[in-house]
């Protein structure tokens, strides 16, 4: 089961592609955090080199999009 995302497993995964020197190095990160972040992610934060807090702010804005209002309201 994926684990939630959050700022600190951003940051845990940045750090880990960090400090991958081999290019096998970075197949594994990719492998180890899949299921929880999904390539699309993945990709932002390495190939595309986005900041943890930009990432952030997207998650927070995608979860800010996903809550519905009450039907009440």
């Amino acid at each position: 089961m994926p684990r939630e995302v959050t700022k600190a497993l951003l940051e845990q995964i940045d750090a880990e592609f960090d400090a991958a020197k081999t290019p096998d190095e970075v197949r594994t990160v990719f492998k180890r955090y899949y299921s929880d972040l999904g390539w699309k992610r993945l990709c932002r934060l390495f190939v595309l080199q986005y900041g943890v807090d930009e990432l952030w702010l997207a998650e927070e804005e995608r979860g800010k999009k996903s809550v519905r209002p009450p039907a009440d309201a």
